[in-house]
């Protein structure tokens, strides 16, 4: 049987997840990829293998059911078991979005740990509540699986303090107001990947989607984001408008 980690994005009416087997001293080789999307609503389950070929496709849930988080996971956790049984699942690591000051690199979750990520929910309204919703419900469902939590704002935090700063009292930045970045585990990916196709150097990246954000790199490491304290600021976006004048809001109000 072989070693698998399950790894999750947790969102507001989804679950996306994948598998990779657990392979000591290589890169992790993923095995699956899937998604529990309609949440609430509609569900539907569909994953495909490493090449992208459809394994299962399912939608046997009456429209309106109430099928949530911890209820999408126990099934996926089922299908494994029965689908995928090759594969034993020995943890779990989630995608959370931000760490704030505490958390510059993955943490396994206890009581405390959520105890702090759910104080950071202002600063993440979108995303937060959701990550931790997975944790919670996974801990329900499976309490013998340690999990990971792997955070979006962790790659960033090695920036030049200046790159971190506004031109705020000191004593908001000492109370967390602070540029903190996000999208930082698809940067951190790029930055890892990079090599194997030019040299180390400065790079801007893009995280494109309807999130959306740029990362400056020099060998490497994040020294600039587009965003800052939350993850609406930077680039136009699908839902957010990215860098807004403050004059804008008082004019508005």
């Amino acid at each position: 049987m072989k070693p698998g980690i399950l790894v999750i994005n947790a969102g507001s009416s989804s679950i996306k997840f994948a598998v990779f087997r657990d392979a000591a001293q290589i890169e992790p080789q993923l095995l699956l990829k899937g998604q529990m999307e309609g949440l609430g609503s509609d569900p539907n389950f569909r994953v495909k293998d490493a090449s992208g070929q459809s394994v299962e496709e399912r939608d046997e849930w009456p429209r309106g059911s109430s099928l949530d988080h911890a209820g999408a996971l126990r099934y996926i956790l089922d299908w494994l078991d029965e689908c995928a049984s090759e594969v034993k699942i020995g943890a779990v690591g989630h995608r959370v979005v931000h760490g704030g000051l505490s958390y510059d690199r993955a943490v396994q979750v206890d009581e405390g740990v959520i105890a702090d990520l759910e104080r950071l929910i202002p600063l993440a309204p979108l995303h937060q509540p959701h990550n931790l919703a997975s944790i919670r419900a996974l801990a329900e469902v499976a309490p013998e699986l340690p999990q990971v939590a792997c955070f979006d704002t962790a790659f960033h935090r090695a920036q030049p303090r200046v790159a971190q700063l506004f031109a705020l009292p000191r004593a908001l930045l000492d109370s967390g107001v602070r540029r903190y970045g996000f999208h930082g585990l698809s940067y951190e990916y790029i930055a890892r990947r990079l090599p194997d196709y030019m040299p180390a150097g400065k790079v801007v990246v893009a995280h494109l989607g309807s999130g959306a954000s740029l990362c400056a790199l020099q060998d490497g490491r994040s020294v600039e984001s587009t965003m800052g304290f939350t993850a609406v600021d930077g680039l136009p976006m699908g839902t957010r408008t990215g860098a807004l004048d403050p004059g804008v809001v008082l004019y508005l109000l």
